[in-house]
């Protein structure tokens, strides 16, 4: 059955004005998504060392719903960590944060998504150069997620955010080279309308891979709120035939009326879901 998750952040989490979303207390941010219809939430974690995992694991019980994924991008933004870096210490600490989330998600019996966390290709260094330390990097990640029970999702991500790795294409690639039965792909529509020749194609690809979707429109504002060209019918119509189960994601919105974004959003996802 397919599910619908909503992003929330965390008080800490810092303002930046293209992206909104729900951020006060952990209680009330999974209360707001219950309450408009979300089946889970996609948790924008902060520093894992101090994150109260008890007080999530009751906001979760109390309000009936899931938690979908980890989200490691404030890794990158918040705390300037990267999985790929030329400091081998840096590589080490992003590597260390990353066991922390991977024992979170193994708590919660969740998905841990990695984007731009894996951080970009080295200057002057050959692309072959970074892909095969970033395969190597993500053998030994989901080698150390297996025993948890953890899957690792992959997240293709679009040129104008990342210098490598961009398409279906190469993150199917990615999957293939690491050859561990816990890395998944995650799809972004918003990035495959962007790199992917076309999104069907991709998405029929990627099929046995794809883990988890990150719903957005052509213009990066969410499904049932969008102004944008993506086709969600003939989208959800190839989910069903493909059989996916996992979640539709999402929430990183460019307005301040967040509550009102995530309510059509909720409400158009579902209906969605049911109609095809």
């Amino acid at each position: 059955m397919i599910k619908t998750s909503l992003f929330i952040g965390t008080p800490d989490m810092p303002d930046v004005a293209y992206v909104h979303l729900f951020r006060d207390e952990i209680q009330e941010n999974v209360r707001k998504a219950a309450r408009l219809g979300f089946d889970g939430v996609e948790l924008l974690i902060g520093d894992p060392s101090f994150f109260d995992c008890d007080r999530l694991e009751k906001a979760l019980a109390a309000s009936g719903i899931d938690l979908a994924c980890l989200n490691t991008g404030r890794m990158v933004s918040q705390f300037g960590l990267t999985l790929i870096h030329r400091d081998q210490n840096m590589r080490q600490k992003a590597f260390e944060k990353l066991q922390e989330l991977v024992r979170i998600c193994g708590r919660f019996g969740c998905a841990l998504n990695i984007g731009l966390f894996r951080g970009g290709a080295l200057e002057g260094k050959p692309i072959a150069y970074t892909k095969d330390l970033f395969v190597q990097i993500m053998k030994d990640a989901c080698d150390y997620a297996l025993p948890f029970g953890v899957t690792l999702n992959f997240e293709p991500t679009n040129r104008f955010e990342i210098n490598f790795i961009h398409t279906t294409d190469e993150g199917l690639e990615v999957v293939s080279r690491v050859d561990r039965p816990n890395l998944g792909l995650l799809l972004d529509l918003y990035h495959m309308y962007i790199e992917d020749a076309s999104i069907e194609e991709s998405i029929s690809k990627a099929m046995d891979y794809v883990k988890h979707f990150h719903f957005s429109d052509s213009d990066r504002w969410p499904a049932g709120v969008s102004h944008g060209v993506i086709d969600f019918r003939a989208i959800m119509a190839l989910l069903k035939k493909i059989g996916y189960s996992g979640y539709l994601s999402e929430g990183l919105v460019p307005t301040e009326d967040v509550e009102e974004c995530a309510r059509r959003t909720a409400a158009y996802l579902k209906e969605l879901i049911a109609s095809i």
